[in-house]
């Protein structure tokens, strides 16, 4: 099998995407599914961000307890 790279506009993604499919090839990757993928990997940090400032802000108020390296490590 060949595969091919093309460039095409994005309205006519879906129609080229299911032709090629009819034809027996298979689509591979979009620049949508890469869009995607980065948006998800995105919101995930951002959402990690947003965890550790706020157990950041517990420690800092005495709610929580910090584990030394130690204890971290030892977990591994």
């Amino acid at each position: 099998m060949t595969m091919l790279t093309i460039e095409i506009p994005e309205k006519v993604e879906k129609t080229l995407s299911d032709l090629v499919e009819q034809l027996g090839g298979k689509v591979i990757t979009t620049d949508t599914d890469k869009k995607h993928i980065k948006a998800a990997k995105k919101k995930q940090i951002l959402d990690d961000l947003e965890e550790s400032v706020k157990w950041v802000k517990l420690y800092k108020e005495g709610t929580v307890q910090a584990k030394s390296i130690e204890q971290l490590l030892s977990e591994l």
